[in-house]
């Protein structure tokens, strides 16, 4: 009899995401309920487990936990007052969005979290993108001081070098625009005002035009790979249950 309950554990993982993977797969021949039903249970799943993790990881030993430690002697000390206090009011503040008549309530911690997450992305893009990509464009020739580090070659520096100038230099270049005054003074379209700024906004559209061709191809790969795994999954599960 144990053996039973064993066997009903081991075939409720592989029932379960065949049945799964059969409704998200039945979006192929159009929108029907059971792909809305597995797209709200997969949405409502990843909330809630969110929602858990931030509970536990996040909210429990970050604010719950230090304020009962604290006590109330503890709090009213300014470092609890500016650790403690102050997001826990935020926090509240925020809960309010989801009430109508309070919603105006929650702005303040709104705009708190989207500027911080502002200069977070910002701060970001600046020193792991910006930089990097500037100090790439500035690399050296010099073989004697690049073969060591890299192993490349003299030809194959330069070209390596070249590429990331001009890509760096003509994309820039692309979004440079300047207006073109009349003798009246007023303002006559925006474009790059030469040639030869015509022409490298077009090399550097292309440049775009290949990055965002490598991310699709990317994107494309990754969701032909994710597929390829859940077809293979779909037939091991059939290939389990058959006697």
């Amino acid at each position: 009899m144990s053996e039973i309950p064993a066997l009903v554990d081991a075939l409720i993982g592989p029932v379960v995401a065949m049945l799964l993977t059969t409704m998200v797969l039945s979006y192929l021949i159009g929108d029907n309920p059971l792909f809305r039903i597995a797209s709200h249970l997969f949405i409502g799943v990843a909330a809630g487990y969110a929602g858990a993790l931030a509970a536990r990881s996040v909210l429990w030993p970050g604010l719950v936990q230090p304020i009962l430690q604290a006590g109330l002697g503890g709090l009213i000390q300014p470092a609890a007052v500016l650790t403690l206090i102050v997001p826990a009011l935020l926090a509240l503040l925020l809960l309010l969005k989801v009430v109508p008549g309070a919603s105006r309530l929650g702005t303040f911690s709104t705009a708190f979290l989207v500027g911080v997450g502002a200069a977070v992305v910002v701060g970001g893009a600046i020193t792991g993108t910006l930089i990097p990509q500037s100090l790439a464009a500035m690399g050296t020739l010099n073989p004697a001081v690049v073969s060591p580090q890299t192993g490349e070659t003299g030809l194959e520096r330069v070209v390596n070098v070249i590429v990331v100038l001009v890509g760096t230099v003509s994309t820039l270049a692309y979004f440079r625009f300047t207006m073109r005054r009349k003798p009246a003074g007023s303002a006559k379209g925006a474009g790059p005002i030469t040639l030869a700024g015509r022409a490298l906004s077009a090399v550097g559209r292309s440049f775009i035009a290949l990055a965002f061709g490598v991310m699709y191809a990317g994107a494309l790969s990754g969701t032909l790979l994710i597929l390829a795994q859940r077809i293979q999954s779909l037939w091991d599960a059939l290939l389990g249950l058959l006697p």
